[in-house]
């Protein structure tokens, strides 16, 4: 409502930033309350009579500027020396007289309060953030589950070294609040010294001061503790940081680390290329032969000594993951979102043999996709490891707890899902499965099991195999369990198992190659005569071709007529998507063939024998491929196959195809309907109604 009221009032000032003005007047309304005595009067207050008088508005603006003046000199490294409320006193008034009435500070173990104050405000930065700047922030739901599953102590340093906003931060230090309120009684000294660590034991460091204002205002609206959120790049030299985070949370010390960094997107311009940076860096540097980082130590003669080749730009993500690691305490925690891709993508197998040199992976948890959604739809995982004690190794086998959550309390617009009773109306609570993820890992981390579902599952650290895959759906029980029921054809009389790649030595598999199309496209084409028609692989896919793109030829260059002749197809292919949602498979008819040019999101599947092509397609669109599909795929963004994978899907074979015949006559009626279709299609889209119009 008061955010309102300041947009509904204009802004005089056209620099004015709305955001941060609410932020600065929240600032000195809670400086009136922590430096006024319970029996002086409040000089965040405008009456009556001032509010219809020009200069009694005036007086109180004034007033309350030199409120905030008093607060930000507190502070000099994150508020400017002249900063100041930018909007004009008339709306700076009205803001006065919709807060006058409350109270931020209550009292310091009033834990329910401060939990209502702070996710309000939470809520506030975040749709006022990402309205005006394009920011966007962790999922609540997320931040809990993580405070959760790390648990942190009382006494433990928590520290965020990307902080944004504050998330991470408050939601620790409520946790760690709730523990010293529950764990004494009220008034009681012990609460005293207990709530007293709690609030000077949480840190943030985030590189934008206008952030690092907002998450002191989060804390402070939280119950304090703001003194350990603090302005700097987590990613330059520990010498270089705040002072207040080389004193009091320095290398070594954090008990626990949670995070959710910047990710780059595989963007250029969202990399890090500051060579200073990247020379403090392992990451920063190309692996040798074996794929071993260079060591770098805290010595700044030994960070110009040769490394090896300094790269020209990594991703800060994996910058950060370094940091975090190295920045741990022995025996401490972390918690980190990170793309998904660096679970299983092998461009990241040299990473993940670091880490898992270093560190002790305690779970994954793969991320629903919406969950960071209408923001970004990169896909998520949170990595939570723990380092070894100095001089202790780091385990060679142990079990790693794995989850995939499948709901996110959101629909990929952001609008909230919720769960429905028994009856199947609609209930208040969020359709989400991280509350179960984290009660099943607490459970796994106090007792050592757990009940394992399709959602919560372990694998064993010794049994990764050569890529070092981290992914939980490579471990998923019904993935495997398909694979297990596949490879028990090998025990039966008659059958054997082999790979679709191995099925006959004249099969070929392949995608076509990636290719720019731009300076042929056709937009909206009156006459299509001579032009080359193109479908994407959801064009591909649909029985019915309605979404077109045309190609003028005659525009092409000798490198795009070559790449449109490798992407056709033959009649007879298997076609099978390869990204996005993987494993939709179809066939490509004569006319399919013979007139279209075809996406390279299609892996071809090229079978010269009629039965085996038949039997192959059956297989290829049955529930048990898809499973089997699923436990390759990979990716950040999108979800991905690449040839190499149906190659060595594993298929059940028959020594004999008469064993199999209803299937290949299966397979063989859904060949032959699909080319009925095909014909049927292009019968209507020449001679159907749209002739009459034309």
């Amino acid at each position: 409502m008061c955010h309102n009221r300041l947009y509904g009032r204009g802004m005089e000032n056209a620099d004015s930033d709305l955001t941060m003005d609410m932020v600065r007047i929240l600032l000195a309304k809670i400086y009136d309350e922590t430096v006024t005595s319970d029996t002086a009067y409040p000089h965040f207050w405008i009456t009556p009579e001032q509010y219809k008088s020009e200069d009694g508005r005036a007086a109180v603006a004034k007033t309350i500027r030199s409120l905030f003046h008093e607060y930000a000199e507190q502070y000099p490294t994150v508020f400017d020396k002249d900063e100041d409320i930018a909007v004009g006193d008339s709306t700076l008034v009205e803001a006065a007289s919709v807060l006058q009435d409350y109270s931020f500070v209550s009292r310091e173990d009033d834990a329910d309060d401060w939990d209502l104050m702070g996710a309000a405000y939470e809520q506030f930065t975040h749709v006022t953030l990402k309205r005006q700047q394009g920011q966007f922030f962790t999922n609540r739901l997320v931040v809990k589950a993580m405070v959760d599953m790390l648990d942190p102590d009382i006494a433990d340093k928590v520290l965020d070294p990307a902080g944004g906003s504050g998330g991470f931060a408050t939601a620790a230090f409520r946790y760690k609040r709730r523990k010293a309120i529950d764990g004494t009684k009220p008034g009681s000294p012990q609460r005293e010294r207990r709530l007293g660590l709690c609030k000077n034991s949480v840190f943030l460091v985030e590189i934008s001061k206008r952030l690092v204002k907002i998450a002191k205002t989060a804390m402070l609206l939280t119950g304090d503790g703001n003194t350990g959120m603090t302005q700097g790049n987590s990613l330059d030299k520990y010498s270089n940081l705040d002072g207040w985070i080389t004193s009091h949370c320095p290398k070594g010390t954090p008990d626990i680390i949670i995070t959710n960094p910047p990710f780059s997107g595989q963007k250029t311009e969202s990399m890090m290329m500051d060579p200073d940076i990247l020379k403090l860096f392992g990451f920063g540097h190309r692996p040798d032969p074996e794929g071993a980082f260079p060591t770098i130590t805290d010595d700044d003669d030994d960070r110009d000594a040769g490394h090896g080749t300094l790269l020209i730009r990594q991703a800060p993500e994996l910058l950060f993951l370094e940091r975090c690691i190295d920045w741990l305490k022995p025996g401490g925690r972390i918690g980190i979102v990170l793309p998904k891709g660096i679970l299983d993508n092998r461009t990241y197998i040299n990473y993940r043999r670091w880490m898992l040199s270093r560190c002790k992976v305690d779970a994954v948890v793969t991320l629903h996709k919406n969950t960071f959604e209408p923001d970004t739809g990169v896909r998520t995982c949170v990595l939570f490891l723990s380092k070894p004690l100095e001089d202790d190794p780091v385990p060679g086998d142990y079990t790693i707890f794995m989850a995939q959550s499948r709901r996110v309390g959101k629909d990929s617009k952001g609008e909230p899902v919720f769960a429905l009773d028994e009856k199947g109306s609609a209930t208040s609570e969020l359709d989400e499965d991280l509350t179960q993820i984290a009660e099943a890992y607490k459970t796994f981390r106090d007792i050592g099991t757990f009940t394992e579902s399709e959602t919560c599952f372990t694998a064993e650290r010794g049994e990764l195999d050569d890529n070092l895959n981290l992914n939980p759906q490579h471990y998923s029980p019904e993935l495997n369990a398909t694979l297990e029921k596949v490879s028990k054809f090998d025990d039966k009389p008659d059958w054997s198992v082999t790979t679709i790649g191995q099925l006959d030595k004249n099969i070929r598999i392949y995608m076509g190659p990636r290719w720019s199309s731009r300076s042929l496209v056709v937009e909206d084409p009156s006459d299509t005569t001579n032009l080359t028609p193109y479908l994407t692989a959801n064009g591909a896919l649909e029985q019915r071709r309605m979404t077109v793109k045309w190609f003028d030829m005659s525009r092409a260059t000798d490198k795009q007529k070559e790449c449109v002749r490798m992407l056709r197809v033959q009649k007879g292919d298997i076609l099978i998507s390869r990204s996005g949602t993987i494993g939709k498979v179809t066939y490509a008819t004569r006319i399919l063939a013979d007139k279209y040019v075809i996406s390279d999101d299609l892996v071809r599947v090229r079978v010269p024998d009629e039965n085996m092509r038949a039997y192959l397609l059956a297989f290829l669109m049955s529930s048990t491929a898809m499973n089997l599909m699923k436990l390759d795929e990979f990716g950040s963004v999108q979800q991905h196959l690449q040839p190499r994978h149906i190659w060595g899907l594993p298929v059940p074979v028959p020594d004999s195809w008469e064993q199999v015949s209803p299937i290949i006559d299966a397979g063989k009626g859904m060949i032959s309907a699909m080319e009925q279709t095909s014909l049927a299609d292009e019968s209507l889209r020449t001679n159907g109604f749209d002739s009459l119009i034309e």
